[in-house]
């Protein structure tokens, strides 16, 4: 993940801020939008959890400003990601604001025209009282603007583990990839299925492969390859995904079949020992998981990998502002109340990691996501998946090259050197 700051740019913008804050404000008590005005706010399901939190800043925003009236669209998250999103955006009722990742994905909304630049709000309160500057690292577009308010930082893929069956059978966590596999194997003797995983939409495993390829080949090679500057199909891509091929014997059955939260379920329901996915299973189990002991451990060191071994796959998200919206003012000011301390304790209770500054004073969070948020930000390296990261369409060759791997149904050198030959084609 590239890593850069935007603290001289948020300064300089400070001056013109200032500027346009005093209009912004004069605009805002005077302007006349025909009526009553209705900001829509669009995003994927994160859990009920999370969802309805959404409904207490939207009492709240509608009670601070009579007359107006927040619609908050809330689509199947996998939807939103492949066509929902994209079908909102070019409707007569487009979102005011919508969630979104930062990286390729945020770069093409802003190269479609959907994207603010609102640097300039960003350098003002309260949004410049609530961040430090590295939570807007790939919020720019090469260097310039600011595209996003940030919400959560999220931890991509660690493991996620049930905690009591590996004490009833003796195993402690892995540290080694050779002592991960040895746990896999204890459980699949035991009778139990050792890893479930929802590949249905490709990215659960195409995560798993992102951040195994780049601690076998390393951090640089591997963005390379997933920019498109290196062959997809080398010796040591080859090798890298011998590791997911390990994993195969262990996972469930029809993976590429089931859906990521169907998984979740199952692993929830205790019919799997563990599951690989990303930080937002807190959220989940604060509704769904109720009395089950679980904890996680990051990907194991694989011995020998050129990469860092104690890297983490993780990335930043955060809400758009449309460049087409009428009222970006008043969209601006429904999300400054979600990152004020009030709207931060929302998400920090139901399982999330904000981005803002001490993002879970006042609330007794649960141990597990403070943890999570520690590994984030005390990372060595953090590297973002193929698809947030880097060229989506690579990342789909990528991705599909995984799932045959996983579901056993190609070798290594077979599913990457289709992955190469769709990425030329492409080309």
């Amino acid at each position: 993940m590239r890593s850069k700051t935007n603290t001289g740019r948020i300064m300089a913008a400070a001056g013109i801020a200032a500027v346009a804050t005093l209009a912004l404000a004069a605009c805002t008590a005077t302007a006349d939008h025909g009526g009553d005005v209705t900001i829509r706010i669009a995003m994927g399901s994160s859990g009920d959890a999370v969802d309805s939190q959404f409904d207490v800043l939207k009492a709240q925003y509608e009670e601070m400003y009579p007359g107006r009236t927040v619609e908050i669209v809330v689509q199947e998250d996998d939807i939103y990601q492949t066509t929902g999103l994209a079908t909102l955006l070019s409707s007569r009722e487009a979102p005011d604001a919508y969630f979104e990742w930062s990286g390729p994905r945020m770069a093409q909304h802003v190269a479609d025209g959907d994207g603010a630049d609102i640097e300039a709000a960003m350098a003002e309160a309260p949004f410049s009282e609530r961040f430090d500057e590295s939570a807007f690292n790939n919020m720019d577009v090469d260097g310039s603007g600011i595209y996003m308010v940030p919400w959560t930082g999220d931890v991509t893929n660690v493991v996620w583990y049930n905690a009591a069956e590996f004490d009833a059978l003796g195993l402690s966590v892995p540290t080694t990839w050779d002592e991960y596999l040895d746990v896999n194997q204890a459980l699949l003797d035991a009778g139990k299925t050792p890893l479930v995983e929802g590949n249905k939409d490709q990215w659960p495993v195409g995560s798993i492969a992102s951040h195994i390829a780049s601690r076998v080949v390393g951090e640089d090679v591997y963005s390379d390859v997933m920019d498109g500057l290196a062959p997809m199909n080398s010796a040591e891509m080859v090798e890298a995904m011998g590791y997911l091929a390990d994993l195969a014997p262990y996972v469930n059955p029809s993976i590429n079949a089931l859906a990521d939260d169907e998984a979740t379920t199952q692993f929830f329901l205790e019919k799997a020992s563990t599951i690989q996915i990303g930080s937002w299973l807190m959220a989940d189990a604060a509704t769904d998981a109720e009395g089950l002991d679980f904890d996680y451990f990051n990907l194991p060191a694989i011995d020998g990998g050129a990469g860092d071994q104690a890297s983490v796959l993780g990335i930043s998200t955060g809400f758009m502002v449309n460049a087409n919206s009428d009222y970006q003012e008043e969209t601006l000011e429904f999300l400054a109340l979600m990152i004020e301390p009030e709207g931060t304790q929302l998400w920090a209770e139901v399982g999330l990691a904000p981005m803002t500054l001490d993002a879970f004073a006042g609330v007794e969070a649960d141990a597990r996501t403070v943890s999570l948020a520690e590994l984030l930000s005390n990372a060595p390296v953090v590297v973002a998946p193929a698809d947030s990261g880097h060229d989506i369409e690579i990342a789909a060759a990528f991705y599909d090259a995984a799932a045959s791997i996983i579901g056993g149904t190609a070798t290594p050198q077979e599913a990457l050197d289709t992955a190469q030959s769709r990425i030329d084609s492409a080309g």
